[in-house]
């Protein structure tokens, strides 16, 4: 609601509705308050005068679309991760969004698609995200923003948020470059449930939102939404955990995850798969930084025995399981939890980054810059619950930030200047849709299948794209599917 006078902001407002992380989750959002009125985001400028025309980077965070809020807490007593206040120091104006989760945010049903002037249901926040850069499209002049130069960013879900908003009708004009680290939906949209790595149809979503409705017990939608907010949340819906093992954040997102909880094909805000609206040049033709972790597996689920990995590969990748046991295995030096949480990490993260860049640079006339994260963090081995360490998923975010010290790790010095590298790159790219510029380390655009890829570690080096091996079966993979 609009109010009269000054009004203090002083402190973040509350996150969406959802379900917290383990506390000692390297993903935890903090204790932040929570509330349906949770649609608001934060301004960091250091203009001095409205008409400076400053670039300006908007951020969506991560959470797989469950978890997260705009301010990116660490946890009790954390400081601020996404605090843009050091970002802003090179010059663009920062803003961070929260939008809507799990079932308030992604619910589809038949009533809800009914009730629709478009149709169409379950993508609300993303429409969040929409509305958000509709409010900077319109307002931030009056910070010293440039409208008309408006760069999108984000980790995991809020990277695969940007790759649809590269590809939705209703973002067209309100962003003009993308930074996307770890996350996509470049595989064929599924009528079943299973994992983050392609999005749902409207029919596939509204038949989850019925079992929802029937285990509430609910018969209309004002009875829905007469419910209290917990009771939606928590409905218990059929799943089947398969052979993953449950993830340290508390949410199985292998096999059966909860499909009810991530954007769909609508129709209306994401009217086709995401790779066919590429491959025919419907998309928003816009330059793209992006890229992903070498150790993106870390806080997802795994198989523990090789025995189980063999069968779930013969099961779910057929012809192809001798070659992706193979190739992700490597001859038995891989042992079987890491090799499959590799997998399921391609699947959701790295393959998806890896095709949305060669999709745009195919079909697109703009620039793709692509990188692979291989800098392992200085996290104390003992502090988290995630099984595996190194170049963790969500690596980037301090460093991008330059929020090193959101975190009481032992960073070294060689940490401290790899910041100032990766925070220069995305503000030029910000800037002028190139990363380069004096004292960094020369990046290329992308080419063809072989890259180049740049390197991000203490001295950054351009290479062929280390898992392109990988990245190959899936390839072949998700053209059979």
């Amino acid at each position: 609601m609009p109010w009269e006078g000054l009004r203090n902001a002083f402190a973040f407002s509350a996150a969406a509705p959802q379900p917290a992380p383990l506390p000692n989750s390297l993903y935890h959002p903090g204790n932040l308050p929570q509330s349906e009125d949770c649609l608001t985001l934060n301004v960091w400028t250091n203009a001095a005068e409205a008409s400076e025309r400053r670039p300006v980077m908007v951020w969506f965070h991560l959470g797989a679309f469950v978890f997260g809020a705009s301010s990116g807490t660490t946890g009790p007593g954390g400081r601020i991760l996404f605090d843009g206040a050091a970002l802003a120091e090179l010059g663009p104006i920062v803003v961070t969004v929260n939008y809507r989760l799990g079932r308030l945010g992604f619910l589809a049903h038949p009533w809800l698609t009914e009730e629709s002037a478009h149709g169409s249901s379950g993508n609300y926040g993303f429409l969040d995200q929409v509305a958000a850069l509709q409010w900077v499209k319109d307002n931030i002049a009056g910070f010293g923003g440039d409208p008309e130069n408006v760069t999108i960013f984000g980790v995991s879900a809020g990277s695969a948020s940007c790759s649809l908003h590269m590809v939705s009708p209703l973002s067209k004009g309100l962003f003009h470059k993308v930074v996307a680290s770890s996350g996509g939906f470049m595989g064929k949209a599924s009528r079943h449930s299973g994992l983050f790595d392609r999005l749902l149809t409207l029919a596939a979503a509204e038949t989850r939102g019925c079992e929802v409705t029937d285990a509430l017990s609910v018969r209309t939608l004002d009875d829905l939404r007469g419910l209290p907010l917990e009771a939606i949340a928590t409905a218990a819906i059929s799943t089947e955990a398969g052979p993953w093992m449950m993830d340290p954040l508390g949410m199985c997102i292998g096999e059966g995850a909860s499909d009810t909880c991530y954007p769909i094909i609508d129709g209306y805000a994401l009217p086709d798969d995401p790779s066919a609206i590429f491959r025919e040049g419907r998309h928003n033709d816009v330059p793209l930084l992006t890229g992903s972790t070498l150790d993106d597996a870390s806080g997802l689920a795994g198989i523990e025995t090789l025995e189980s990995f063999v069968q779930y590969l013969q099961g779910d990748m057929g012809a192809l399981a001798e070659q992706a046991l193979a190739a992700y295995c490597e001859g038995g030096r891989v042992p079987p939890f890491r090799a499959s949480g590799n997998l399921l990490a391609d699947r959701v993260f790295g393959w998806q980054n890896w095709t949305w860049a060669r999709l745009a640079k195919q079909y697109g006339s703009q620039p793709v810059y692509y990188y692979e994260w291989t800098q392992d963090l200085p996290i104390p081995s003992n502090r988290y619950a995630e099984r595996r360490l190194g170049a963790v998923h969500g690596a980037e975010m301090p460093f991008m930030f330059r929020n090193l010290d959101a975190y009481d790790w032992p960073w070294a010095d060689s940490d401290h200047r790899l910041a100032e590298i990766v925070s220069r790159y995305w503000v030029n790219f910000a800037t002028t849709g190139d990363p380069n510029g004096d004292g960094l380390p020369k990046w290329p655009s992308l080419g063809d299948e072989q890259g180049p890829a740049l390197q991000l570690q203490h001295v950054p080096y351009i290479s062929l794209p280390q898992r392109r091996q990988r990245f190959a079966i899936l390839d072949r993979y998700y053209s059979a599917i």
